[in-house]
């Protein structure tokens, strides 16, 4: 399968700024993208579908937030700025990614020692659904930066979809070597290694110098980003857990109901995180809460409180805590 660089998952949201953890129900996650221009144009044909792909499989995706935001229809704002950062699905579930209200968060690595995203663009505006901000040099991933970049998007009425004009890039040569070559390309009567001999053999080669030397090191790209609706939350440095798994596999089932007992009334191993334990959220671990998971198994009695059809963060400040994230979130 092609893997090309994280420059076709971008997410807009609009908000002004929230504490850790708010939820951030005005959003916007990248839902397809489809090359039109440039030296790859020739092959969109090829690209396009194994880029959708890799929306549909899913993955980290790129956030943006609109910032200073006044008017909830998102179609005339004179004065907002945009928030650029990476982002991780919540649920883990990438069929649900493009729903309308999936919920996502901001990874921390977009963020300052403060919480602030490291990466602004400003000034902005939106003008009867035009959103105009920057510049900023925005990092598409994958090595690829495209420097002092106007960010721009027509966005519907309310912040249903947002669709952005032709973005004019370079790709790096460097990065289809490292894509291996797709089928058929990859066997007889071909036997191509990477995705830069197809695009040869497909007479796409390196148009751009980005160094200056004289040697086409890279491939123009104009590409298209579609958007739909979805959900963001900031990070709240509390670890994520999934209640009711103590062995820590990412699901609840019979042996985590013996490993909870085994640790209240046999001198058991004492889970890694007790929250996972805390299975009705009364902050204390006992009995009552092997029976949650052992009746929602078995005789159909309510499941664990959240987050239990997910990791994330416990929604009860208690006694007991998760000093680390478990290694299945």
């Amino acid at each position: 399968m092609i893997r090309i660089p994280a420059l076709f998952v971008l997410i807009l949201l609009t908000s002004t700024a929230l504490s850790a953890g708010e939820p951030i129900e005005t959003a916007f996650v990248a839902s397809g993208v489809e090359i039109v221009g440039g030296e790859l144009g020739a092959v969109a044909d090829l690209l396009n579908p194994v880029l959708q792909d890799q929306f549909d499989s899913g993955g980290i995706r790129n956030l943006l937030e609109v910032q200073n935001l006044d008017d909830l229809s998102m179609q005339n704002d004179p004065e907002v700025a945009v928030a650029a950062f990476p982002g991780l699905d919540q649920d883990g579930d990438p069929g649900n990614d493009f729903d309308g209200d999936n919920l996502f968060q901001v990874d921390p690595l977009g963020l300052n020692a403060d919480g602030q995203p490291l990466t602004v663009f400003t000034p902005g505006s939106i003008t009867n659904g035009l959103l105009i901000a920057g510049p900023a040099d925005l990092d598409l991933g994958g090595g690829l930066v495209i420097p002092g970049t106007i960010l721009e998007g027509t966005i519907a009425v309310g912040g249903s979809s947002l669709i952005t004009p032709a973005i004019a890039a370079a790709i790096p040569v460097a990065i289809f070597d490292a894509i291996p070559a797709p089928a058929p390309f990859d066997g007889f009567p071909f036997n191509y290694d990477t995705l830069t001999q197809v695009l040869g053999f497909l007479g796409v080669n390196p148009d751009v110098d980005t160094d200056g030397d004289g040697v086409m090191d890279a491939f123009s790209v104009e590409f298209v980003l579609a958007f739909v609706s979805c959900q963001i939350i900031y990070p709240s440095g509390d670890p994520l857990f999934l209640r009711g798994d103590l062995n820590d596999d990412g699901t609840m089932d019979l042996s985590d109901g013996i490993s909870l007992l085994s640790y209240l009334f046999t001198s058991g191993t004492e889970p890694g995180c007790l929250d996972g334990g805390d299975t009705n959220d009364d902050g204390t671990l006992n009995l009552a809460d092997a029976i949650v998971i052992l009746s929602h198994l078995f005789t159909g009695g309510p499941p664990p409180m959240d987050p239990y059809t997910g990791c994330g963060i416990d929604p009860t400040a208690d006694s007991i805590d998760c000093t680390t994230s478990p290694g299945s979130c």
